[in-house]
C-alpha cells in the first residue's frame, strides 16, 4: 500500500499521455486497489499505477527497489498477452517516465507505451 494522499497532480500530469493511446478509465484508489488509470487501446489494455518520486532520474533497477511493493501488487495481476501493468513515475516538476512490468523487471517504454530504443 502506497502512503501519502492519491497523487492528484501527478495524475494530471499523465492523463494527456493517456488520452493518446486509448480509452482511459480513472479508477478509485483504495486499501485494496492501488490502480490509478486503466487504458483500453487498439490491441492492449494498460493497468497503470502512477506515482511520485523525487528520483526520476535514476536507472530503471533503482527505481523498480523503490517501487517494489507495488511492483509486487501489479505482479498480481494474471499475465495475458493483449494486458499490459505499468508504472508511470512521476517528480514534482510534472516530469514523467513510463515504466511496463516484464517476466523479470521492468523496461522503461515511450509515452506512446513502445519500448524505448525500438524493437529487440
Amino acid at each position: 500500500m502506497r502512503k501519502g494522499p492519491v497523487p492528484a497532480k501527478a495524475i494530471g500530469v499523465a492523463l494527456p499521455a493517456a488520452l493518446v493511446r486509448g480509452f482511459v478509465v480513472l479508477c478509485q484508489r483504495n486499501t485494496s486497489s492501488e490502480i490509478d488509470l486503466i487504458i483500453a487501446g487498439p490491441g492492449l489494455t494498460a493497468i497503470v499505477c502512477i506515482c511520485r518520486t523525487k528520483t526520476l532520474n535514476e536507472s530503471p533497477e533503482v527505481l523498480e527497489a523503490q517501487f517494489g511493493n507495488l511492483i509486487a501488487v501489479l505482479r498480481r495481476v494474471p499475465h495475458c498477452p493483449g494486458r499490459s501493468c505499468e508504472i508511470w513515475a512521476c517528480d514534482y516538476y510534472g516530469n514523467v517516465r513510463f515504466f511496463r512490468l516484464k517476466k523479470e523487471g521492468i523496461e522503461e517504454i515511450g509515452r506512446d507505451g513502445n519500448p524505448l530504443g525500438g524493437p529487440g
